[in-house]
């Protein structure tokens, strides 16, 4: 039964990391994977050799289960000192408390909740309150989980894969200059593009982005400027210059790749990736699925202090993207807790 369950498991991790990995399902998949073939793995050694099984055992599960107050303590003090990092290169903007903010929850939680439990007796409405409070941290917590696992999922290039275009988003302008954040999106595009680009499969690399109000001239221009200065070829660049947001980057673009498309007198099916900082990925990708743009995608490197808080950022993003499906996973589980709680009372008391 449990073999079953494993090849049944990494059936359908396979089909969603190859064919559609853009959703959180995919962290959730993949953590199930890892439980249950390690368990499987186990349970099979343990029927030949049992002491082989043990040391197994204990290389899988040991250094999570001993080392996890290590790990838990390790993150708190990075999301504290990543925090005050940023907050001395970038600035005291709001945004830049997040990792701080997530810190200081931890260590409230991990203070309080200790204290924060119901015994035998309780009042039904103060346990309702407790029940309510620890699912709702709970959830936020295992959102973020799957966040994370399927934002590292959606970075792993597929082997063998060559694509027809490659999106480059921009990210801001200083002036008519292109900052560093938005240059390390640009020199990716580029190496995708020398790495991909043959004679025989030519590539076209597009630059995505509007102007803003205090930018002199729009992104796209500029990025692509940028490129040129590379060493790009004007040919194998196009640009799209109206776009104020993600959303509007992928479908823009997706306008000007199948307008190419037919310029070429191509009907076919195109491959594209997009790429933008790593830690924007895996929204960008939801929202190229949203426009319906097949799309995979790289990720350009990020100082770790800003990759951190950012990473918080876009999960926060993603959980407003999808704020429908996660505030009806909460009102069921509060809805189950309130049937429970009130079963419970009348049962005690």
């Amino acid at each position: 039964m449990l073999g079953i369950m494993a090849l049944s498991i990494t059936i359908i991790l396979f089909l969603l990391f190859f064919f559609e990995r853009r959703t959180m399902m995919l962290g959730g998949v993949f953590l199930c994977w890892v439980i249950i073939s390690s368990v499987f793995l186990i349970i099979t050694l343990e029927s030949y050799e049992q002491h082989i099984a043990i040391i197994v055992a204990l290389f899988i599960f040991a250094p999570f289960i001993l080392l996890f107050p290590f790990y838990s303590v390790s993150f708190i003090i990075l999301l504290m000192t990543s925090g005050v990092r940023l907050i001395r290169r970038e600035g005291r903007k709001l945004r830049n408390f997040l990792s701080i903010t997530l810190g200081s929850f931890f260590i409230i939680w991990a203070i309080i909740s200790p204290f924060f439990t119901v015994k035998e007796g309780t009042h039904p409405i103060w346990m309702e309150i407790y029940l309510l409070i620890t699912f709702s941290v709970y959830y936020f917590l295992a959102a973020l989980l799957l966040f994370t696992v399927s934002s590292l999922l959606n970075r792993i290039p597929i082997p063998f894969k060559t694509y027809d275009y490659i999106i480059v988003l921009g990210s801001g302008l200083i002036g008519d200059k292109v900052p560093p954040l938005l240059a390390s999106r640009i020199d990716t595009g580029i190496k995708l593009f020398h790495r991909f680009h043959t004679a025989d499969h030519p590539v076209k690399v597009i630059f995505t982005g509007g102007q803003g109000a205090d930018e002199l001239l729009a992104e796209g221009e500029a990025m692509a400027q940028y490129a040129l200065n590379k060493g790009m070829n004007k040919e194998d660049i196009i640009i799209e210059n109206k776009a104020i947001n993600t959303y509007e980057n992928l479908l823009f673009s997706k306008r000007l790749i199948e307008e190419d498309m037919l310029n070429k007198d191509c009907s076919g099916k195109y491959q594209t990736i997009t790429v933008t900082n790593n830690f924007h990925v895996f929204r960008a990708l939801l929202w190229a699925r949203k426009v319906k743009l097949n799309s995979d995608g790289a990720g350009a490197k990020t100082k770790f202090y800003f990759w951190l808080n950012a990473l918080i950022r876009e999960f926060i993003g993603v959980i407003y993207m999808q704020k429908k499906y996660h505030i009806s996973f909460i009102l069921i589980g509060y809805i189950l807790i309130t049937l429970w709680v009130l079963i419970y009372s009348i049962l005690v008391y």
